[in-house]
């Protein structure tokens, strides 16, 4: 049994870690105000502190200091898309989604926000250098943070088991590819209706976490769209009523807004995360978010109905076999 005394320890050590995730959102509200500069904001931000300082084990399979390298370049390549293919939004969106998709493969990773770092410019029409250089400081200080935290003793460092395989197959491309497939029509409505958040980063990031083959929040969609709709709701309530209508400065309200995005996930029972994310994409939205919350929903909807078709039994239960059977040499 666990003493009073190391129960009170580890209730505190948990309060600590909520507390340096909270105060690094709270250093990226005060650059962005510094430099007076939107690309400061990098919502995945929540998604890496979530992941990295407040859950007990990391949940993605991937080298801790390959992070800030993957993110960066993942980022630079999100811009340049954006600056090259700025007219073809639906094309840019796709070769993000390809190129991460190989990044990950080739080196065995399961960086998911990855995909969303790649993304966000492209959606968000972000093309300013301060965008990558703003996730290059944040996920090296997110590192470094849970470096010193995990040397402590105050979080575990194992990470968990995936089944990896020595070589790329062709079976895991095809995984990727029927991904890419099956958000396409959610990309080309995007387009068509000028409704960006339909296809918010966060929840791409969302349908390659429920298509895994070790994934069991799949079989929950009404909570994970409950929890999407009230995270989101969190940062449009912080933006629109502490931002825009009492003024209060962004190293307040951003941290608030995580807080209750947290508080929110506890509540459901359901720790993403990519939906903790969502809290902050607001603030780097221009314009009206009024009806973010009901877009996201929408998005996140058609993408959690690909996770409970038979879709995505052809790319999880066939394709497992043949992973195991089809390495690409």
């Amino acid at each position: 049994m666990v003493s009073s005394k190391e129960g009170k320890h580890q209730k505190m050590v948990v309060v600590i870690r909520y507390i340096l995730a909270i105060t690094i959102i709270s250093l990226m509200g005060a650059a962005s105000m510094t430099l007076r500069d939107k690309a400061v904001i990098y919502p995945p931000a929540a998604a890496m502190l979530l992941g990295l300082i407040i859950k007990e084990r990391q949940p993605w399979h991937v080298s801790p200091w390959s992070i800030p390298v993957l993110l960066t370049l993942s980022a630079f390549v999100g811009t340049i898309l954006e600056a090259r293919l700025e007219a073809y939004p639906v094309t840019a969106l796709s070769l993000g989604f390809l190129f991460t998709g190989a990044l990950l493969l080739i080196t065995e990773a399961t960086l998911f926000p990855t995909l969303a770092t790649c993304l966000l410019p492209i959606v968000l029409h972000t093309t300013s250098w301060m965008y990558s250089a703003s996730v290059l400081t944040l996920s090296t200080l997110t590192i470094l943070i849970s470096t010193v935290i995990t040397r402590g003793g105050w979080r575990q460092s194992a990470m968990p088991s995936f089944h990896t395989a020595s070589r790329i197959s062709i079976g895991k491309v095809r995984h990727w590819l029927l991904m890419w497939i099956s958000m396409l029509p959610l990309l080309i409505a995007a387009q068509q209706l000028h409704k960006g958040a339909l296809i918010a980063p966060p929840l791409i990031v969302v349908l390659v976490s429920l298509c895994q083959p070790d994934d069991r929040k799949h079989r929950h969609p009404r909570r994970v769209l409950a929890t999407i709709f009230l995270s989101s709701c969190c940062g449009v309530f912080c933006r629109m009523a502490l931002l825009d209508g009492l003024s209060m400065p962004l190293y307040i309200v951003m941290p608030f807004a995580m807080a209750l995005s947290l508080m929110v996930m506890n509540y459901m029972r359901l720790i993403m995360p990519p939906i903790a994310a969502l809290s902050l994409l607001p603030f780097a939205l221009s314009g009206n978010v009024l009806l973010f919350p009901l877009l996201v929903s929408a998005g996140a909807a058609y993408l959690l109905l690909c996770t409970r078709t038979d879709i995505r039994k052809f790319i999880i239960h066939r394709m497992a076999l043949i992973w195991q059977t089809e390495p690409w040499k």
